[in-house]
């Protein structure tokens, strides 16, 4: 069974230090992203855990977290920048995914 971290994420891979995020509600998270711009999307394979990171005018980084599960789930990061996002991420085992565009199933 898996234990779950101070933010409500069960132990799997997330592309930033879990203590240093505040979980949003997934209304909340869905408005911001609906409307900061996408800056960067990554991928872990090893784990199939994607995440697009959004800049939030320079004040924060919310980063959309999507679950082996397709469960989504959004992270704030208060005062970061999305290339200190993506530096963790990438220590992390992540990698850029940005020119690969989701297409919508039809």
């Amino acid at each position: 069974m898996a234990s779950r971290e101070s933010v409500g994420a069960s132990h799997l891979s997330l592309p930033f230090d879990a203590s240093e995020a505040n979980r949003l509600s997934w209304d909340l998270g869905d408005e911001i992203t609906t409307r900061a711009p996408r800056t960067h999307t990554l991928r872990a394979d090893d784990v199939r855990v994607t995440a697009r990171v959004h800049d939030v005018a320079g004040r924060a980084v919310v980063v959309l977290v999507r679950t082996p599960a397709g469960r989504e789930r959004h992270y704030e990061l208060p005062h970061t920048e999305p290339r200190d996002v993506v530096a963790t991420a990438e220590a992390r085992g992540f990698r850029r995914v940005d020119a690969a565009p989701e297409t919508a199933s039809a």
